[in-house]
Parts: structure tokens; sequence; C-alpha cells
């Protein structure tokens, strides 16, 4: 059986926040050619899942969302300079059914209609993908939902987790495994998590430091469920902890690894803590952010 990685469209690989049945509108988002290329790479089939129902509501036809997947298949190809025979997307499938459609044809609720998750099972039974070894990657929380409601890992798409106060409510109420920046940030998760990145075995060690911002951490309650989440942050995304300290001043951390991992580890650490304590009404964790 083949991993696969499960791919929704707007917003994740294009630049797209309504309905798009014109190929010369195509934009592609910074940085996800070269993250769908890097998941090719490594051997995940790469499939497509995109509800669109503007086609129901008669905004555009079925050729036009065909004609706009050839012009993003081609724009993807050259700018991440793809050369094998083998196409970088397996597949492209899309959802026109819409319940409150106005095109006869195509109003009707479907099971392949996100959040539902007809569409990627389908696709795994045609390409014979193993869904619990596969991933779901998206925008909206219908994605995250239907790829956990198929089996699959799923990465949420949030264009700036730390730019806008609405970000930390999206990572304290997803449902994802996981929130990245885009879909290049996403591939590198993935093949971190599943092993695939090439890395060494490393023997050193390296330490980071996060200093609390003054009276933050004096509650001992608050310390330990710092320290649970660095813990349980640090099973998920494989990296190993060789100690962590967590007292009023802050925290201390010692990885194995070279420094790039301490710092982006800590760097996680920080945005996840912050995130939780925004969600509850508290001020950020840490100085300087």
């Amino acid at each position: 059986m083949k991993r696969g990685v499960f791919l929704d469209r707007d917003n994740t690989i294009l630049a797209n926040d309504g309905d798009l049945g014109d190929p010369n509108l195509v934009r592609l988002l910074p940085g996800a050619s070269w993250g769908i290329r890097a998941l090719r790479e490594s051997g995940y089939t790469i499939v497509v899942v995109t509800n669109q129902g503007g086609v129901a509501r008669g905004r555009y036809g079925v050729r036009d969302v065909d004609a706009v997947h050839a012009r993003t298949a081609e724009l993807l190809e050259r700018e991440s300079e793809w050369t094998s025979r083998e196409p970088l997307v397996t597949k492209w499938i899309f959802c026109p059914f819409h319940p409150d459609g106005t095109v006869a044809e195509f109003r009707i609720e479907h099971p392949w209609r996100k959040p539902a998750p007809g569409m990627l099972i389908d696709a795994a039974s045609e390409f014979e993908i193993e869904l619990k070894n596969s991933w779901m990657i998206g925008d909206q929380e219908r994605d995250i939902e239907a790829g956990r409601a198929a089996g699959c890992r799923t990465i949420r798409i949030q264009a700036d987790p730390s730019g806008s106060p609405g970000d930390g409510l999206v990572r304290a109420e997803s449902g994802a495994d996981f929130i990245e920046t885009d879909l290049l940030h996403a591939s590198h998760r993935i093949l971190r998590i599943d092993g695939l990145d090439g890395a060494p075995v490393w023997t050193s060690t390296s330490a980071a430091r996060i200093v609390a911002a003054p009276g933050q951490l004096a509650d001992e309650q608050t310390r330990e469920t710092i320290a649970t989440v660095a813990h349980a942050l640090a099973e998920r995304e494989g990296v190993r902890v060789a100690r962590i300290a967590v007292d009023a001043t802050g925290i201390e951390l010692e990885v194995v690894g070279c420094e790039i991992v301490a710092v982006g580890f800590a760097a996680e650490l920080r945005r996840t803590t912050n995130d939780w304590a925004r969600s509850r009404g508290i001020g950020p964790l840490w100085m300087n952010g």
C-alpha cells in the first residue's frame, strides 16, 4: 500500500477566496510547488480534493474546473522544475455538488462534498493508498474533518499563525494534528514526522531558553502544564528531549541534535503555549511575544 497526501486547492495551493472558473486567474501560493515536489519525490501519491460548489451554483461548468486544474498543474510543474514523465499531482478530484445549488443536475448533497471523506476514500481505493499512513492538508476545518473521517493525519494551513488575534483561536479549536503557515512548511513537517527528511542521527545535544514574561509562570500548575505541552509537542514532532526545566523565569531546553533543531523546537513551543494561553484569556507567556 502507498502513502498519500491529499490536498485542498484554494488557499492551500492557489490564492483564491471565491469561485474560480477562469484558468487565466490561477495564481500559485509561494512554496506550494516545491512542497508538492518534495512530497512527490519522497514517494507520496498526491491527490487534490476540492469542493467546487460554483458548478452547482451555475458560476462555471465542469470543463472550466478541468481547465483551471490543467493550468494549475502546468504552473506547478514549471515552477518546481518537475521533469519526470509521471505527473506531479496524480489526480485532481472535485465535488461539483451542493444541496443549495441552482443547477438541478448538481443540486444534491453528495458523499464527496467535504467535510465528508468520500473523495479521499475513493482515491485511496483507486490508487491503493493506505489512509492511516496518509495526510490531509487544507486551510478550512472541513478539510480537517474530512481527513480525520478518512483516518488520515491532518495539517491545517493558517497563513500567519502569530499574526492576528484570531489565529490563536484557530489553533485552540482546530481538530488538526498540526498547524503550518503554508504547504512548503507542511511538507517539511510530514517528511520529518514520517522520517523521510534524510536527517542524520545526532549524538550531540543543543540548548535553548525561553524567557517568561514577568509573573506569567508564577503559578505551579501553569508550569506543570507548560512542561506537559513541551513533552507532547516533542513526541509529535519526533524531537528527542534530553532535558526540560520550567521555573518562574522560563524554560531551559536541551534536545538531541544541532542548534537549529533546538531553536526550531523552542519557537514552536513558544507559539503553541502562547496560543494556549490566549485561548484562555491569559496574556503572552513569554518576553517579546
